[in-house]
């Protein structure tokens, strides 16, 4: 009978237990959801920031200032959001456009001159880069309309966007 009790009560520790592992797993998925909800919003916000930037009548020196500190938010968000997913595709993307960025401060001087050509093609760039983070990193029909996805099982469009954003990189050089 002792015996019986025994298990019984072994079992039921062993439940609560088991119970109380699960709370926490969905707790800590949350806080993760969170703040790579949070992160995503400042990453596209940001990336909104340079378009402006890259659409302004300031001098190409300032223009390419600004970008920068614009890109080192960028890191940390990206830094965030890929650890979240397990994946280290923004950070790649976040240095693709550094090499981008620090090319053109290179040649500042011819920068102002054929401004426009490779400057548009990066508005491109960066109008493509939001639309397939808007589309692989968040919950399609969520009601809410900003809810990050954690679990993301297709990573076609980022990796050909890494492989277009690449060869324009390639093409600068």
């Amino acid at each position: 009978m002792a015996k019986k009790i025994g298990i019984v009560v072994l079992f039921l520790l062993i439940c609560i237990y088991a119970i109380n592992l699960q709370t926490e797993k969905k707790e800590l998925e949350l806080r993760l959801e969170i703040l790579a909800g949070h992160n995503l919003f400042l990453l596209l916000t940001t990336y909104d920031e340079i378009q402006d930037l890259l659409n302004s009548d300031k001098k190409s020196t300032d223009i390419i200032i600004n970008v920068k500190k614009k890109l080192e938010n960028i890191k940390e968000f990206s830094s965030t959001i890929d650890t979240a997913i397990g994946r280290g595709d923004l950070q790649t993307i976040y240095f693709k456009f550094t090499e981008i960025f620090s090319h053109f401060e290179n040649i500042s001087a011819s920068v102002g001159n054929n401004k426009s050509k490779e400057l548009i093609e990066i508005k491109g760039l960066i109008q493509e880069l939001k639309t397939i983070i808007l589309e692989t990193y968040y919950v399609k029909n969520n009601t809410e309309g900003g809810k990050a996805e954690l679990h993301i099982k297709h990573f076609d469009k980022i990796d050909a966007f890494i492989e277009r954003i690449t060869k324009f990189n390639k093409g600068l050089t």
